[in-house]
């Protein structure tokens, strides 16, 4: 069972308004987003975009409430070779309807540019860059706080692969995925050790109740198999795939969801300070 590329929903979503607080730097070899660092944090967090890639405000606003509500360092680094959606081509309506016509324009819309970058940040090269960057985080001056990743859709499949034993079970705490896609199941989920939480929304296209509960399975044999594992899978009522970091936040109901799948964040990283 398997989805090995992306989902319409990878597409779409609203902009959040609002004015990051934090500063771009390079670091550790990458152009990374760095949230105001807390007066005491508790750990860290390397933020892994969803294919919009590390200078969508959405996902720098994000990292500033985990950093701030968290008492987190909150990195985004830039993993991708080049960012494959633009953010102006981030609108609510796009290829709305579906129909044959318009998924013929979607494909060939979408399909060249993102089998480009598939190729390019295909799962090799993009493992070794996090790890990478993941290994000099634990060698810096906050080498002794607990290491987390939170990853959203792309980012959310690298969060699932690093919390395998190999590599991730000496490097990180605990790790986080929403909505994640383009999952190969079950081989994606099998041999995890480090305590993963994975958020999902009820209308996710890329993750159905079908394939959750193939995870689901997979990860309660786990808990039993592998001492120290942990997990939990939190649904959301309602919500699409994309919803944590570009869901709209005009709608009540989503803004809520929104605000539940960053308090699960905090909340699940929390328990392994």
């Amino acid at each position: 069972m398997s989805s090995s590329l992306p989902c319409p929903d990878c597409t779409r979503g609203s902009l959040h308004t609002g004015t990051p607080l934090g500063s771009c730097k390079n670091l550790f070899g990458l152009d990374t987003y760095v949230s105001p660092i807390p007066e005491n944090p508790k750990g860290v967090i390397v933020y892994i975009t969803d294919i919009f890639g590390w200078v969508l405000p959405n996902a720098r606003l994000l990292a500033d409430a985990y950093a701030k509500e968290g008492d987190f360092v909150v990195y985004v680094p830039n993993f991708m070779p080049w960012v494959p959606i633009t953010e102006q081509e981030l609108r609510e309506d796009l290829l709305e309807g579906g129909g044959f016509f318009e998924s013929l324009v979607y494909k060939m819309w979408f399909m060249p540019r993102i089998i480009a970058f598939m190729i390019a940040a295909r799962q090799s090269v993009t493992t070794e860059k996090i790890l990478n960057f993941a290994k000099s985080v634990k060698s810096s001056e906050y080498a002794d706080l607990p290491l987390f990743t939170v990853g959203f859709c792309w980012g959310g499949k690298y969060s699932i692969l690093l919390s395998k034993s190999n590599p991730g079970k000496d490097l990180f705490a605990a790790m986080a995925a929403l909505h994640p896609s383009m999952l190969q199941l079950p081989a994606d989920v099998e041999g995890l050790s480090v305590p993963l939480a994975i958020g999902l929304g009820t209308e996710d296209k890329a993750v159905t109740k079908e394939k959750a509960d193939v995870i689901e399975k997979v990860l309660q044999d786990t808990t039993e198999e592998v001492k120290g594992f942990q997990f939990e899978i939190k649904w959301y009522e309602g919500m699409k795939h994309g919803f944590a970091v570009r869901g709209d936040l005009e709608k009540e109901e989503v803004r809520k969801g929104i605000d539940a799948a960053k308090v699960q964040v905090i909340e699940w990283f929390h328990k392994f300070i």
